[in-house]
């Protein structure tokens, strides 16, 4: 069954066509490059302290504040390290699976143009991050400090997911989780981009991507609704699945990571630990508005994506 109307495809088709001939105008990467250094003040904090759940320990009350600031600055580069693997192991390899000869959708030319400029995008957000941890790592003496792509819990329930199906199953899980990705990735980039109390090479950084992923979920929403409406029903349950799946982990609190953040402060977390701050300092909450009107315009009940 087919989703949607000829008004509402050619206007999902403009929206894609006014994308790309913005491009140049609205991407990070095609804007003079910061000047990290240049934006660097030593004073200031490298992460927002309300986000950082290790400080909430009794244990951290009492840190000095230089040592408060080397967690700071391990939990700006660990930000870097999850945007990274986000961006290589699920944005990337959907964008590529959706200009593919075995994606059952029918090509566009202004699809196939936005589709490429996303993975420019994405790329280059890729190398802003690598770029300001860099400076990071170089200012705040943390040359070592790097983050693996398997300890994100977002990354582990994609392979997951994609393991427990075959054929085009697979695909639908892929482009469901880069769904549950763009559309929703905002309201906390905001946070960031908003705390004028922190590093303004950090603050700046995390602005322009933001810019960026306001168009990129503009173009997952209409790739992913055309997508769908091609599915028959035990698809469209798979990649409900999927969907609700990827929100979940995308909401799921990635302590392990901060066992390595806290001991630059002379931190030492346990696992009895982690279980305490996985209740007390949940994962910052993601947007998921403009996804479930998405799937009430489809005919999808949003209840079924859980809480």
């Amino acid at each position: 069954m087919r989703m949607h109307s000829n008004g509402s495809t050619a206007l999902e088709r403009d929206a894609l066509v006014q994308l790309t001939r913005r491009w140049g105008k609205r991407v990070a990467v095609k804007r003079d490059e910061l000047d990290l250094d240049g934006h660097f003040d030593e004073s200031k904090p490298d992460f927002a302290r309300h986000l950082v759940p290790v400080l909430a320990l009794p244990a951290a009350r009492g840190l000095d504040p230089e040592a408060e600031h080397r967690i700071l600055a391990g939990a700006w580069i660990s930000y870097n390290a999850k945007t990274q693997a986000i961006e290589e192991e699920i944005i990337l390899p959907a964008c590529r699976l959706m200009l593919g000869p075995d994606f059952p959708l029918p090509p566009s030319e202004s699809a196939v143009a936005v589709l490429h400029q996303t993975i420019i995008d994405e790329h280059y957000h890729i190398l802003m991050c690598h770029n300001a941890a860099g400076v990071t790592r170089r200012r705040r003496g943390l040359p070592r400090l790097a983050f693996p792509s398997t300890q994100w819990s977002v990354v582990r329930a994609l392979g997951e997911c994609v393991a427990a199906v075959s054929g085009p199953g697979r695909d639908i899980v892929r482009v469901a989780f880069a769904l549950a990705a763009e559309t929703t990735i905002n309201s906390f980039l905001s946070t960031l981009a908003d705390s004028h109390e922190i590093q303004p090479m950090n603050r700046l950084t995390v602005d322009l991507h933001r810019k960026d992923e306001s168009g990129h979920a503009v173009v997952f929403r209409v790739l992913a609704t055309r997508f769908f409406g091609e599915l028959s029903s035990p698809e469209r349950e798979l990649f409900l699945h999927a969907l609700t799946r990827g929100l979940e982990a995308f909401g799921a609190p990635d302590h392990a990571p901060w066992t390595a953040v806290a001991s630059l402060g002379g931190l030492t977390v346990d696992e009895e630990q982690l279980r305490e701050l996985r209740d007390c300092c949940p994962a910052p909450k993601r947007d998921t508005t403009p996804l479930r009107k998405l799937l009430a315009d489809l005919g999808v009940e949003p209840a079924a994506l859980g809480a």
